[in-house]
């Protein structure tokens, strides 16, 4: 008879913390305990709330302290409310079995006893588990199919949260309590921000300036604060140009776009060119030239600190901070950003030097569209020909290979194409519509139109001296 027993519940699906049916998972084990006369530990109740049994690589905190349990001999026998709420998976019955080698461990559950040190029990048990992992994957093969045939069907797959700009409430709720939404119907309030939140990415506004907009604006769909983060997912999906992806393959979907393909390439590729230039955007920008002017001597880009002291009003000073550097400069940043703003402005007024820069180059982002689209197709034609005898592999690759080779070529066009989106913004700007412009345009334009070098300063006292800065035109 045993004289430790351990209860041990388990629930695979409660992604709302609910505790309610392991409660009476619990209640139900000690019921049985009582017409079995089993005696129950009670520092050893084990719950594993919301947790896989199927899953190999799903860790199950509370069974493996049972095992540890078991492994020191403080538990003799575990009751279950039933056997495939303790194992789905033939290696953890084997764990458990090598644990009872030694152990006279039995096994209860509403089903009826185990001893796992019975020949004839541990063959029961055996094929319960394989029984019990074989529904599983059969499910688990029922419910992938069934999101590739929505996927195949342009509809949406999965759960997981609402996407920003979709998801119309259908007025029920899951088993979770949460209402269910249509996700394949827009939201018009938030897709019109969506478009607007690419519209000014594309016109040369930052990652961060569009960050701080959205969140005077709108929430995300959890009612949290807009990140970069965020931003970048809400991007990248397929799903705001109409598309949906499944096993890395693109298809048309049922809904609606926020905004074309074309647009959805174009703004993927100025995202990537700045996640290059700038891997990390650090801080909120507030001056104008940090890390866009450069020091003379080693040009890495200047910082900002203040400057002053006693009896003198406090200024900023950019400087180089590299402690390497052989002969570091430093620049007050009020007189240089209005001298550098000067020739700025000049330069954007000058209808030559644009009518050069501006020179048209369409279809850039249309084209790789199309070519992303092409390459798709070509995939999935592959993919059900693999098998034909007639098809040449190396055909199949090199096709394929041109693809991407052209693709990147228009991709590196793409970079100036950035350029001039934001150059077509600003050209013929006033002074007054340069002051009310957000200060990481502004950055971006000089960085497109200068590149600005301090040298060392010609003479003290008051004063700015334009000798002591090149600005080369780009």
């Amino acid at each position: 008879m045993p004289e430790n027993a351990a209860i041990y519940c388990r629930l695979s699906y409660a992604p709302d913390g609910s505790v309610e049916k392991v409660e009476r998972q619990e209640a139900d084990c000690r019921a049985l305990a009582d017409r079995l006369g089993w005696p129950i530990s009670e520092q050893h109740i084990y719950s594993d709330n919301s947790r896989s049994a199927w899953q190999r690589n799903r860790k199950r905190p509370r069974w493996d302290a049972m095992l540890e349990a078991i492994e020191r001999g403080e538990i003799d026998s575990i009751i279950v409310w039933h056997g495939d709420r303790l194992i789905r998976q033939p290696w953890d019955l084997e764990l458990l079995l090598k644990l009872a080698d030694d152990r006279r461990l039995h096994l209860a559950s509403i089903s009826g006893t185990r001893d796992l040190n019975s020949e004839d029990d541990r063959f029961i048990l055996r094929i319960e588990a394989a029984q019990a992992c074989k529904a599983s994957a059969d499910t688990s093969r029922r419910v992938t199919r069934g999101w590739q045939a929505r996927a195949e069907r342009g509809q949406s797959i999965g759960g997981g949260k609402r996407p920003f700009g979709f998801g119309v409430d259908t007025g029920r709720t899951g088993r979770t309590g949460k209402p269910i939404y249509d996700t394949d119907q827009q939201v018009p309030e938030e897709a019109a921000i969506a478009r607007e939140a690419i519209a000014r990415l594309r016109a040369g506004q930052s990652k961060g300036g569009v960050v701080r907009w959205l969140n005077t604006v709108s929430t995300t769909t959890q009612g949290n604060l807009w990140t970069n983060r965020n931003l970048d997912q809400l991007i990248a999906s397929p799903r705001i140009a109409g598309l949906i992806e499944y096993r890395g393959v693109l298809r048309e979907a049922v809904w609606d776009p926020i905004i074309s393909r074309e647009e959805w390439e174009d703004v993927k590729l100025i995202l990537a060119r700045q996640a290059e230039e700038y891997p990390y955007p650090g801080r909120e920008r507030r001056w104008l030239l940090t890390n866009v002017a450069t020091c003379h001597s080693c040009a890495v880009g200047v910082k900002i600190k203040p400057t002053g002291g006693r009896n003198r009003p406090e200024s900023r000073l950019y400087f180089c901070k590299n402690p390497k550097c052989s002969a570091p400069v430093g620049r007050n940043q009020k007189h240089l950003d209005r001298y550098v703003e000067g020739r700025v402005l000049r330069r954007l007024q000058d209808p030559d030097l644009m009518d050069e820069v501006l020179a048209p180059d369409p279809g850039v982002a249309e084209e790789i569209a199309a070519l992303e689209r092409r390459r798709e197709h070509l995939k999935a034609s592959f993919a059900k020909l693999a098998d034909d005898p007639d098809l040449d592999p190396e055909v199949m690759a090199g096709q394929l290979a041109k693809l991407r080779q052209r693709i990147g070529e228009l991709r590196t066009r793409h970079a100036t194409n950035s350029r001039q989106r934001l150059l077509a913004r600003m050209a013929g700007i006033t002074r007054e519509q340069w002051e009310a412009t957000p200060i990481d345009v502004r950055s971006s334009t000089v960085a497109a139109l200068f590149q600005v070098v301090i040298l060392p300063a010609t003479w003290r006292g008051p004063g700015f001296d334009p000798a002591s800065v090149r600005m080369e035109p780009i």
